[in-house]
């Protein structure tokens, strides 16, 4: 029985490193897909700064607090898009933010939160496997990997030793 669950747990630690090296390849991919579109929001962003400064106004969201209050229903629209624009632009820079700085729970908790999967969709798409050339990348899949190998077969090296226990306990030798 030991010699069974040696094997079954060397094979689920392989498999879960495999698992664990490709959440930092799949976590610079993501980077890269909203890094384009970051890039694009950052420039609309400049522009509104550019324009609110032109127009003596303190930053943007004075701008765009006063343009919501104009008797214009198009200058108003205009303001609300300006207002999901900036509302972009802040969650785009704490998504580069976590992305690039967060260690691998970090990464992994943030891009498999259940409110991106339509883009972890869109990213693995393009995603091919690979192994992460960072070595506290390498690091962290393998701690995390043999962490938990280890707790999903400890219960089956529990009950192979109770077995044992039993056995030895009810014949009086080990057999």
């Amino acid at each position: 029985m030991n010699f069974i669950i040696n094997i079954l747990d060397k094979i689920l630690f392989g498999i879960l490193l495999l698992v664990f090296f490709q959440v930092p390849i799949l976590s610079d991919h993501y980077l890269q897909y909203v890094s384009g579109y970051y890039d694009a929001t950052s420039k609309q962003v400049e522009g509104f700064k550019q324009n609110a400064a032109q127009h003596n106004y303190p930053d943007v969201y004075a701008m765009i607090n006063d343009l919501r209050t104009n008797s214009n229903s198009v200058v108003r629209t205009d303001a609300e898009q300006k207002l999901e624009t900036m509302r972009e632009y802040e969650e785009l820079t704490a998504t580069i933010t976590t992305l690039k700085e967060g260690n691998i729970y970090q990464r992994a908790w943030f891009i498999f939160n259940p409110s991106r999967w339509e883009t972890l969709k869109k990213v693995h798409e393009n995603f091919k496997p690979g192994i992460p050339l960072s070595l506290n990348d390498i690091g962290f899949s393998v701690l995390t990997a043999l962490v938990l190998s280890i707790l999903l077969i400890w219960p089956f090296r529990f009950l192979a030793t109770r077995e044992k226990r039993v056995r030895v306990a009810s014949h009086g030798k080990l057999l």
